[in-house]
C-alpha cells in the first residue's frame, strides 16, 4: 500500500510538471475592464473581422496582462452528433499604452486561449490593449422564427472573471440591418442599455456588466444576404453514436462478457476457499504433535455456542478475521479494549468531543496496540478528538491497520496472504480491466463498436466488487473464526439469566469491544441494563466518563461509542461553450462567447 501511495504521489507530481500552467492569476477584488469597444465587419461569406479595444485596470495588484478564452466549438440544440465549429484566426495584438503585446496561444478543450503580456513584466493601474482576429461561424442563415439571416454573437462570454464598464459593440454588414436586439445573459427580459441602427451598422451599448455575465448581440439581415455562411460542422462523439446497441454489438459484448466472467468467478471461488482441519470439529485445533490433514471445508459449517471469545484473540484481531478488513470499527474496538484493560480512559465532554487519557494498564501491549497508544499520546498524556485533526496524527489509522494486518497474517498465521495485499492486487486488476475496457471502447467507438469495451468494464467492476474474495484463511484462521462465530452467537442470543459471570471480571465491559466488532453492542448493553435494574449487576465506570449519560449503561452510551468511531476517523483523515438554437431575437445566448481575466 505504501508503494502504491508513493506511486500515486509521484504521478501527481509528474502531471503537475508536464501540464501547462493556468493562464489566470487570482484577480483582485478591484480588477476590471473600464472600457470595452468592439468593432465587427461581417462579409457576405459570413466571415467577421473583429477588433477589440479595451482598457484593463489591474486594480491594487500588479499583473502581467490580460487573457482571453475564445470558444472554437459549440453544442447544437437537438443535434448531439455534431459540433458547430467557430473558426478563429488571431491577428495583430497591440498595446497603445506601451504594455507588452507579447502573445502566447494554446488550444485546449475546444477553446483558443490567448495570453497577452510577458512573464518578466508586470503593470499596475490601467493598460490599453487592441486585439484583432477573424471569426467564422456566427451566422444563422434564414431563421424560421425571424425569417432573417442572423448574426448572433455572445460578444462577451459568461466566463470573464472581471466586471466591465462602458461597453460598445458595433456590427456592420454587407446590407442594411433589418432588426437588432441585445440581451444580458441571453435573457429576453434583460435587454442591454441601448441599441441604435444606422443603415448597414448597428451599435449596442451597455453601461456595466458584472463578472461571469454574458452579453448577447443579434443583428438581422434579409434572408439570402450571406452566401455560403453556414457553420462548419464536425462529428461529435458521445455515448449514443460511439456505443450503439445493435444485434451485432450486443451479441459480441455479451459473449465477451461471459468469456471474461467465467474464469474470474472460478478464480474468486477457488481463492476464497478457506483451509480447514479435516476430521476435526469446527473451532478445534490439533493437539501438539497430532497429524491432521488440511483441506477445504464448507463455508457455512455449523458452530457451537462459545461463552468466551477465542483465547488470546483481541477484538480488533477478530474484526479483521471475520471480514478480512481492518476497518475503523476494529480500531475503535481496540481503543475501548485498551480502556477496559486500564491503558487509557475515555472522557466524553460533548456529543462529538472526547478526551483520551493515558494510564498505566497491566499486561503487555501487542505491536499494533503499542503503536496506536504511542501515536495517540505522542504529544502528552491526554489527547482530544480536536487534537487528532493535527497533521501529527495523519498516519495513525493507516499505521494501525497495517500492523493489524501484519499481526493476523505473519504472527497469528490466520491468513495465507496479507488481506490488504490480496485486496490491493484485486483492486488494481479491476481498475486495469475497467481502464482497458474504456480505452478499447473509446477506440472502437470511432468505428461504431465501442460497446465491446463494456465487456472489460463489467469484468473489472465485478473484480472490484469481489476484491475481498481473492484471499483465504489458513486452517488455524478457520478454527479461530469458528470460535469467534460461536462467541458471536452467544452475544446475539443470550438472555439476561444466561449471562455467565466470571470472578474479578466486569463481563459487560470486557466483552463490549467484541460486541462492537460484531455489531451487537446495543443488545449487549440492553441485557446489562436489565440486570442493573434488578440489582444483579453494578457497572464498572472506571474506563469511561460520560458528559450527560452518567455511566456505561446509560441509554446514550452505545450511540456515543458509535459517534466516537466516526469522529476519530474524520479527525484523522483529516467549458465555456454555451448551448445555442432558435432565433437569437428570443434570447437564449448566441454563438461564441468565452471569457478572460488577468494573469
Amino acid at each position: 500500500m505504501r508503494r502504491i501511495l508513493l506511486l500515486l504521489v509521484g504521478l501527481g507530481v509528474f502531471l503537475l510538471g508536464v501540464l501547462p500552467a493556468s493562464v489566470a492569476r487570482a484577480d483582485s477584488d478591484d480588477d476590471r475592464i473600464d472600457k470595452y469597444t468592439v468593432t465587427t465587419d461581417v462579409a457576405k461569406d459570413g466571415t467577421a473581422a473583429v477588433q477589440i479595444a479595451f482598457d484593463f485596470n489591474f486594480g491594487s495588484d500588479s499583473g502581467h496582462g490580460p487573457y482571453l478564452t475564445l470558444p472554437l466549438r459549440q453544442e447544437i440544440a437537438n443535434d448531439p452528433d455534431h459540433w458547430r465549429m467557430i473558426d478563429i484566426t488571431l491577428g495583430q495584438v497591440t498595446s497603445p499604452s506601451g504594455a507588452s503585446p507579447e502573445v502566447q496561444t494554446e488550444t485546449k478543450d475546444g477553446n483558443l486561449l490567448v495570453r497577452i503580456g510577458s512573464e518578466n513584466k508586470t503593470y499596475t493601474g490601467t493598460q490599453q490593449y487592441v486585439v484583432n482576429y477573424t471569426v467564422r461561424g456566427l451566422i444563422a442563415p434564414n431563421q424560421a422564427q425571424s425569417g432573417l439571416d442572423e448574426f448572433n454573437w455572445n460578444v462577451i462570454g459568461g466566463s470573464w472573471e472581471v466586471p466591465f464598464r462602458n461597453i460598445t459593440a458595433t456590427v456592420t454588414g454587407p446590407v442594411d440591418v433589418t432588426r437588432a436586439a441585445c440581451f444580458v445573459n441571453g435573457n429576453a427580459n434583460q435587454p442591454c442599455s441601448d441599441v441604435k441602427e444606422s443603415g448597414k451598422s448597428v451599435t449596442f451599448t451597455q453601461e456595466s456588466l458584472p463578472s461571469e455575465t454574458s452579453l448577447q448581440i443579434v443583428a438581422g439581415f434579409p434572408a439570402g444576404t450571406f452566401v455560403g455562411a453556414e457553420a462548419r460542422l464536425e462529428k461529435r462523439f458521445w455515448i449514443g453514436n460511439m456505443f450503439p446497441v445493435t444485434p451485432l454489438t450486443g451479441g459480441l459484448t455479451a459473449a465477451l462478457t461471459v468469456i471474461g466472467l467465467i474464469p474470474l468467478l472460478r478464480r474468486t471461488r477457488r481463492g476464497s476457499q478457506d483451509e480447514v482441519y479435516l476430521g476435526l470439529t469446527p473451532g478445534v485445533t490439533p493437539a501438539s504433535g497430532q497429524q491432521v490433514a488440511i483441506g477445504h471445508g464448507a463455508s457455512k459449517a455449523p458452530v457451537a455456542v462459545a461463552f468466551t471469545p477465542p483465547r488470546d484473540a483481541r477484538p480488533g484481531e477478530i474484526g479483521v478475521l471475520v471480514d478480512s478488513t481492518a476497518n475503523d470499527v476494529d480500531i475503535t474496538a481496540t481503543i475501548i479494549d485498551l480502556a477496559v484493560r486500564g491503558h487509557l480512559r475515555i472522557d466524553q465532554q460533548g456529543k462529538k468531543d472526547w478526551t483520551l487519557t493515558r494510564l498505566n494498564g497491566e499486561g503487555k501491549l501487542r505491536g499494533y496496540e503499542s503503536y496506536l497508544v504511542k501515536k495517540l499520546f505522542q504529544n502528552g498524556s491526554t489527547v482530544s478528538t480536536d487534537d487528532l485533526k493535527d497533521s501529527d496524527y495523519s498516519g495513525t489509522l493507516e499505521g494501525t491497520r497495517q500492523r493489524l494486518y501484519k499481526r493476523v497474517t505473519d504472527e497469528l498465521h490466520w491468513f495465507r496472504r496479507n488481506p490488504v495485499t490480496v485486496r490491493g492486487v484485486a483492486i488494481l486488476g479491476g481498475i486495469g480491466l475497467v481502464a482497458l475496457g474504456a480505452v478499447l471502447g473509446f477506440g472502437l467507438g470511432f468505428v461504431g463498436f465501442g460497446l465491446l469495451g463494456l465487456a472489460g468494464v463489467i469484468c473489472g467492476l465485478v473484480m472490484l466488487a469481489l476484491n475481498n474474495r481473492f484471499g483465504a484463511r489458513t486452517a488455524d484462521g478457520s478454527a479461530v473464526l469458528a470460535q469467534a462465530k460461536g462467541f458471536e452467537l452467544y452475544l446475539t442470543t443470550a438472555e439476561a439469566d444466561q449471562i455467565k459471570f466470571e470472578e474479578g471480571i466486569d463481563v459487560f465491559s470486557r466483552y463490549l469491544p467484541y460486541a462492537i466488532v460484531f455489531g451487537v453492542a446495543e443488545r449487549w448493553a440492553k441485557i446489562f441494563q436489565d440486570l442493573a435494574a434488578r440489582g444483579v449487576y453494578t457497572p464498572d465506570n472506571s474506563w469511561y466518563v460520560g458528559y450527560a449519560y452518567g455511566n456505561v449503561l446509560s441509554s446514550g452510551f452505545v450511540s456515543s461509542m458509535s459517534q466516537l468511531t466516526s469522529t476519530m476517523s474524520s479527525s484523522m483523515q483529516s467549458a465555456t461553450s454555451a448551448s445555442s438554437g432558435g432565433s437569437g431575437f428570443s434570447g437564449g445566448g448566441g454563438f461564441g462567447g468565452g471569457g478572460g481575466g488577468g494573469w
